[in-house]
């Protein structure tokens, strides 16, 4: 038997034992099962929305904003993408939609997103556009009410804010509770570079002023200075816990360029649900079975092998999935059902290639050896072919949110570089552990006529001289 061949069986063992723990074992944080030996299995399986459904929200630029381009709209794409994953939604879809001439809005997908979370969505679709004013001696900017700086251009120059919220120090922002009142705030800090600078000079020179704080034009507080701030500062607006984190989220990511109104919401029961993934589930088993029982009935003893090496990838691939989170769409189900069949093209390839050279003459162990090896450039350009292609469907999934696309590419990739490491190490490893059995004298195990291979010592002469 070839040096580390029990090493290798011993890891596969391990390996299959590590991924049914994750496959099968109930998640004991859900409260369904219990810890093994007091180890929890935290792992999930992540459902897209048209398994699980979710919340679906169009939105469109709202009116009198002036000319609005296709860079303002993407950039409002991409920094609403970012509030979005900030709320620990799984895998949302955020994409623009083309409408009739310049029209275009945003189409937002939040998967298991539902129910009573107003407080979040409103939030999110804050335009995020903090600033600071002056507005006199005397409390007239009442909280939760508008705006009009032109009541108060005298203290603002060219009625422009004093202060915005790109002169916040972004890593300075995080959420406070005041110490009397128990009430949330927002922490904060302007930037070393300049606005701290004006802000401490500003403060000092306006003590008795109302420094009022404004968010998409509503006053959120309106402090007096008491003196100077050259350091942290907080804004107090009778925030929820919720409201400030998802405040300072925006805070973090910028303003959107463009404002943005919500012109329809629905919520998405799963559009195929849990009959679709049971038809999917048994559409999986039913290829693998007629895999596993053509791999059996054609190659016998190999493709009995063939076929445990195949359960290993089912269940290897599918941990892999839970483990790194990758989100089970219609189109990510089809992805991996697809790459359980080429998963065992690779055995094919190689059973082949070692029947060609026990017919030739070859010692089971220089038949697998020679085998494998005139099989590998097969197998590795194939396999390299398909995850160029995955590749290509991933960066055009994702430029242009198809996210069927990228989910559909996201487990046919991971199931061809796990079916490489079945094909090379498990396959390969099973093949080598019947060296020592004498198995080479039964050719029907390999599929093969009683008189397909020379006799051992014409096959002994024929090695020797290789």
């Amino acid at each position: 038997m070839r040096r580390g061949t029990i090493g290798l069986l011993f890891f596969i063992i391990l390996l299959a034992a590590g991924a049914s723990f994750v496959v099968f074992w109930p998640n004991s944080g859900s409260g369904n099962g219990k810890p093994l030996y007091g180890i929890n299995n935290p792992f999930t399986t992540t459902l897209g929305l048209d398994l699980q459904g979710g919340t679906r929200i169009q939105l469109e630029p709202a009116p009198n904003q002036g000319p609005i381009t296709h860079d303002n709209m993407e950039t409002t794409r991409q920094l609403l993408e970012t509030r979005v994953n900030a709320t620990g939604v799984k895998e949302p879809s955020v994409r623009l939609q083309e409408g009739f001439g310049s029209n275009t809005s945003i189409v937002v997908d939040m998967p298991k997103f539902s129910g009573n979370q107003e407080e979040t969505l409103r939030t999110l679709l804050k335009t995020g556009k903090l600033e600071f004013w002056d507005t006199g001696t005397t409390a007239t900017a009442q909280q939760n009410q508008r705006l009009d700086p032109k009541q108060y251009a005298q203290y603002n120059p060219g009625g422009k804010p004093l202060f915005t919220g790109n002169d916040l120090d972004p890593n300075s922002l995080s959420v406070g509770q005041n110490q009397q009142t128990n009430a949330y705030l927002i922490q904060f800090q302007m930037k070393n570079n300049g606005p701290a600078a004006r802000f401490g000079s500003f403060t000092a020179s306006h003590v008795g002023h109302y420094l009022t704080v404004t968010l998409d034009g509503t006053v959120v507080t309106s402090p007096v200075i008491n003196g100077a701030i050259t350091g942290p500062g907080t804004i107090e607006g009778n925030f929820t816990l919720n409201e400030a984190q998802q405040t300072v989220n925006i805070l973090k990511v910028g303003a959107l360029p463009v404002a943005l109104q919500e012109t329809s919401e629905q919520v998405i029961g799963g559009t195929l649900g849990a009959e679709t993934i049971n038809r999917s589930l048994l559409a999986g088993a039913i290829g693998l079975s007629i895999v596993a029982l053509f791999m059996l009935i054609y190659y016998r003893l190999p493709g009995f092998l063939a076929d445990i090496a195949l359960i290993l990838y089912s269940i290897l691939t599918f941990a892999i999935f839970k483990l790194i989170g990758v989100t089970m769409s219609l189109a990510g189900i089809a992805g991996f059902i697809l790459s359980i069949g080429m998963a065992v093209d690779a055995n094919v390839l190689i059973f082949e290639r070692v029947k060609e050279e026990l017919r030739d003459g070859r010692l089971l162990e220089n038949a697998i050896d020679i085998g494998w090896r005139r099989a590998w450039p097969s197998i590795r350009d194939s396999n390299i072919s398909t995850m160029i292609t995955c590749a290509v469907l991933y960066a055009f999934g994702s430029n242009f949110g198809a996210t069927i696309i990228v989910g559909f590419a996201t487990t046919l990739f991971l199931g061809v570089i796990i079916s490489m490491f079945t094909a090379v190490v498990v396959t390969r490893t099973f093949l080598n552990l019947l060296v020592p059995t004498g198995v080479i004298n039964h050719p029907a195990l390999f599929g093969l006529p009683a008189d397909a291979l020379p006799s051992a010592k014409v096959a002994a002469r024929r090695n020797s001289t290789v």
